[in-house]
């Protein structure tokens, strides 16, 4: 059984975020998701990790206007869940490994960022 808390480890710069990312990595810990959330004009950003059926969550906090970096760089399959948040919440991650630019869901028909 997974054992988890709702607490997150806070952090507050996407240089300590990529740093803490890759620490986690090379200790062993598999990257499970990402969630995303509308918050005081920005979005709260909760990455969940997994080792040995404990999760690891780490939260960050993206300012309006703010492009967060991308963690595919670190773990591949963060492109998948940060360019469907492109197409929901109209974020551009910097640095995907591979950026569909807003397509990855969306058609041409489809409306632009639903739920940002």
């Amino acid at each position: 059984m997974l054992e988890n808390t709702i607490e997150a480890t806070e952090i507050k710069s996407s240089g300590e975020l990529l740093k803490t990312i890759e620490g986690l990595k090379s200790d062993g810990y598999r990257y499970s998701t990402m969630i995303c959330l509308k918050a005081n004009e920005g979005h709260d950003f909760i990455y969940v990790f997994e080792k040995d059926n404990k999760l690891k969550n780490l939260r960050y906090f993206v300012k309006p206007g703010e492009k967060p970096k991308s963690v595919s760089g670190i773990y591949l399959c963060a492109l998948l869940i940060e360019n469907e948040y492109q197409d929901l919440f109209g974020l551009t991650f910097e640095g995907l490994a591979i950026d569909y630019k807003g397509h990855l869901y969306l058609t041409p028909n489809s409306p632009k960022a639903p739920l940002a």
